[in-house]
């Protein structure tokens, strides 16, 4: 074997372990996306290549075999890796038998060619499977198309290599030797190995910051917009609404007696009833409205292209949902008061003037006896019993 091509194997067992290292200091979230399962593969890959870089130093036919049924392992648990990052766990057969299997059928065959041509249509099929589940993945951008790019070179590269141990256009070199397409196929293994790996790492990395992204805007308990998040949001509806002069309305919502629900029945289940009361509201309004958590039992709901008139009927809808649905399992109903108010989108300072008369609204909707809604106009009653002698 030449030494150049040695080295090149060498190289290829370094570059997995290199990346083993890069992926350890650059993933942090190391128990989920696939990460334990692509590092345990780019282990494998990197004794597998170092078999390869062995080759004519070992006599055995069978260190061949191993070293080739080792890489096909590794790239089976990166193709696992990529489908648990896409939250679609493989089974343990995709992992766990193409190595062995590889490994048993290689010790059979007699002829170079018939090597080769198993060895790298295997490990071609697990790269395209890789390329395959990483055009499934949800977002990703350029990280989701390098790995598939990525994995589709490898593939092409193995594919080309089968055919032409299958159909060669010269004499084949003794088992140990390796031809001018051998020494090709490393080179682009190398690089498209690397690349894959890299793209892995980036993935991970834009997950992370999108998670730090949604974090910085979601409240972590009802999975709605923070206060902070909602007031930016609001602000930008409001300008769109200024410029097209369509009306806004602004409903407030404040759970009825909730300090009661957590000292009768613990914080947990007043959690849940925030949960709940959160989603209701999702449920309830459109896609397009805003729903935000403004204080630990406030909510706050802006309603574009909507009029006094129609928020007061909104609000209506969402206090009769939350009275009729039992938030958080509870023998008595959780029950919601709501204060109206339109957003005067040509004023400036709209929203915190909404905002404002929006409270002052809910604050006669609970002075009125609670499990109301109130404008800055009219107020509109409907008790429920359960709730008023509560």
């Amino acid at each position: 074997m030449p030494l150049d091509l040695r080295t090149m194997a060498a190289m290829l067992a370094a570059s997995a372990l290199l990346m083993s290292v890069a992926l350890c200091t650059g993933i942090r979230a190391r128990s989920a996306g696939g990460f334990m399962k692509w590092n345990l593969g780019l282990g494998l890959l990197a004794v597998g290549w170092s078999l390869v870089a062995l080759r004519g130093l070992l006599p055995d036919r069978a260190a061949v075999a191993a070293g080739d049924a080792l890489l096909l392992a590794g790239f089976c648990l990166q193709l696992a890796a990529v489908a648990e990052f896409g939250q679609q766990p493989a089974p343990r057969a995709l992992w766990m038998l193409p190595g062995p299997l590889l490994f048993a059928v290689l010790l059979l065959l007699h002829s170079q060619a018939a090597l080769t041509t198993a060895a790298s249509l295997a490990c071609g099929a697990a790269l395209a499977g890789t390329a395959t589940a990483a055009r499934r993945l949800a977002g990703g951008g350029a990280p989701r198309h390098m790995l598939a790019l990525a994995c589709d070179a490898a593939t092409i590269i193995l594919l080309a290599r089968a055919a032409a141990a299958s159909f060669p256009l010269q004499p084949l070199p003794a088992l140990f030797a390796a031809s001018a397409l051998d020494q090709a196929a490393l080179v682009g293994l190398f690089i498209t190995s690397f690349a894959a790996s890299i793209a892995f790492l980036l993935l991970h990395s834009e997950r992370s910051e999108a998670g730090l992204r949604r974090l910085a805007a979601f409240d972590p308990l009802t999975e709605i917009f923070n206060r902070l998040a909602f007031l930016g949001l609001a602000e930008s509806q409001l300008s769109r609404a200024r410029r097209s002069g369509e009306p806004c309305a602004l409903l407030m919502l404040d759970l009825d007696h909730f300090r009661h629900v957590n000292d009768r029945f613990g914080r947990a289940a007043g959690d849940r009833v925030l949960r709940e009361l959160a989603a209701a509201l999702r449920g309830a309004v459109r896609a397009g409205d805003l729903v935000g958590r403004y204080g630990e039992e406030e909510f706050c709901v802006l309603l574009p292209n909507t009029a006094l008139r129609a928020a007061l009927e909104v609000a209506e809808r969402l206090r009769a949902t939350v009275a009729a649905q039992r938030l958080g399992a509870l023998a008595r109903a959780v029950t919601v008061s709501i204060g109206v108010a339109p957003c005067e989108v040509q004023l400036p300072g709209s929203l915190h003037a909404a905002i404002t008369r929006a409270e002052l609204a809910l604050y006669r909707a609970k002075k009125g006896g609670r499990d109301r809604v109130a404008g800055p106009l009219v107020t509109r009653t409907q008790p429920v019993p359960s709730a008023a002698a509560a």
